[in-house]
């Protein structure tokens, strides 16, 4: 049993009712929850980069932002405008970098001007301005944004970053007692759900 050095209530808890999940039949969906301007997110991310490279084949990654505060919400916004452009691959590592390196926090006051913002940032990068501008204001990425607030709210987050391993489980760094054990654990659960 995958899970034999796992306690339930203590490295994870298992969701109820348990969420839906958006990746194909047999793969195991990892969400992590998280938000640019969290410093916990910025240093877990090249671990999780890193963990793309060698994780269970059944195993997805979903990243979903959180959108319970204004800034969060803009920042929800860029990250979704980001992946509408096919840019996130390419770009995620670096908004992250530009907020907590480089001190642009990339939100403004309002959505104006933090479009421009995120716009002029975008360009600096390689991006093309209208095509940020017409992804940003789009209706898919208002969809997106409805559901990732959806699922926040679903899931019970109350901090970032969180993981949701196949809408069941539950987890996070402080959890699970550090983060190479973390992502041991998701392994573990992802194993565990593959042998369903």
């Amino acid at each position: 049993n995958p899970l034999a050095k796992w306690d339930a209530g203590r490295h994870y808890r298992v969701l109820s009712p348990t969420v839906p999940t958006s990746v194909a039949p047999g793969k195991v969906e990892v969400v992590e929850v998280f938000w640019y301007g969290c410093g916990h997110c910025y240093a877990l991310d090249p671990y999780l980069e890193n963990w793309k490279k060698t994780k269970p084949a059944a195993a997805e990654f979903v990243r979903l932002p959180v959108t319970w505060s204004p800034p969060a919400k803009r920042h929800a916004r860029l990250y979704y405008t980001l992946r509408a452009l096919k840019q996130d691959g390419r770009l995620h590592t670096k908004v992250f970098d530009a907020i907590h390196r480089a001190g642009t926090p990339l939100v403004a006051g309002d959505d104006a001007g933090s479009l421009a913002v995120q716009r002029d940032w975008a360009k600096a990068n390689g991006v093309d301005p209208t095509a940020f501008t017409n992804a940003w204001n789009s209706m898919s990425v208002d969809v997106k944004l409805r559901q990732a607030d959806d699922l926040a709210r679903r899931y019970r987050i109350e901090g970032t970053p969180a993981m949701i391993i196949n809408g069941k489980y539950f987890t996070d760094v402080t959890m699970a007692g550090g983060v190479e054990q973390m992502l041991a654990l998701i392994n573990d659960l992802v194993a565990s759900e593959t042998r369903r």
